[in-house]
């Protein structure tokens, strides 16, 4: 969970969503039906339409495997380990496969509702699916009293990577811990670690138990890691997993893998939360 597009909470919620996850343990041969003989322990990411009996033969596509290579080299290479690749590949096999792409149900009871709290759901979902495109034009066509319009707004244009746009948004926005955690996003995201840093303080001071706490949690450690100062990053994640339980929690999962591993040279972590998040390509 530390590393990885299965670390990126769009591509879990797209996959929670739309696709049947399951792991393979290629050391007792389960890959064999893949050509993957036991030990055979690179990085792949495998989408399949279901074997149903009479059906149509069940289509497999295999994402990182290329000819004469193997382990890191491969995985970098054909981009396995990049969470927006992977974003990309999950939407395009559900644009070819339609029969599959079912609207969660909670959104499809949503799509057509007027009230703002709904819409404000709506838009709220159709965000976790890195959906922005959507977003933007359903709140150009609402009026500006919907709950939280400039919150969502300013979520949406940092989930694109347009920091200006995000920072002017959300100025529209109420005062309160929502608001003062997703202009610490934007500067870690951007990388304005002198900005970030007071700011994930000064909001894990004040809103330790907030519902997304456990991210600041995991931002803050993973700045001190990168600082060098791996003790204070093992004290500030093991207090956010102590706050918030990794059974509820996808930073708090990420953290505790961490803790579990403390191998800090993997060259995968560069795949971590320091690549921008430009999701406009995602489904439409």
């Amino acid at each position: 969970m530390r590393t990885g597009p299965f670390s990126d909470p769009t591509v879990v919620t797209l996959i929670n969503r739309y696709f049947v996850p399951v792991h393979i343990d290629n050391l007792d041969g389960s890959g064999i039906r893949y050509g993957m003989p036991p030990g055979h322990e690179d990085a792949y990411m495998i989408l399949e339409t279901p074997e149903i009996m009479n059906g149509p033969p069940v289509e497999s596509v295999i994402f990182g495997r290329i000819e004469g290579m193997r382990g890191r080299e491969a995985a970098q290479t054909t981009g396995v380990l990049d969470p927006q690749f992977v974003k990309r590949e999950l939407v395009k096999f559900l644009g070819q496969h339609p029969e599959y792409d079912r609207t969660w149900p909670t959104m499809a009871q949503l799509k057509d509702a007027k009230d703002s709290d709904s819409v404000m759901r709506y838009v709220e979902l159709l965000l976790d699916e890195g959906a922005v495109d959507r977003v933007l034009a359903l709140l150009d066509n609402q009026s500006t009293s919907i709950v939280n319009a400039a919150l969502l707004r300013s979520r949406a244009y940092r989930l694109q990577g347009q920091w200006s746009k995000a920072l002017a948004a959300l100025e529209g926005a109420p005062a309160g811990p929502d608001s003062d955690l997703e202009r610490t996003r934007i500067a870690y995201k951007r990388g304005n670690i002198e900005r970030a840093i007071p700011l994930l303080d000064q909001f894990i001071d004040h809103h330790p138990d907030h519902s997304h706490a456990s991210e600041a949690f995991f931002m803050r450690g993973w700045l001190h890691f990168q600082a060098n100062e791996t003790d204070q990053a093992l004290v500030v994640w093991r207090d956010g997993i102590a706050r918030h339980p990794v059974t509820e929690s996808i930073f708090s999962q990420k953290a505790q893998l961490t803790l579990i591993r403390q191998n800090w040279s993997l060259d995968t972590v560069a795949y971590d939360e320091s690549d921008h998040e430009h999701e406009n390509e995602l489904k439409q």
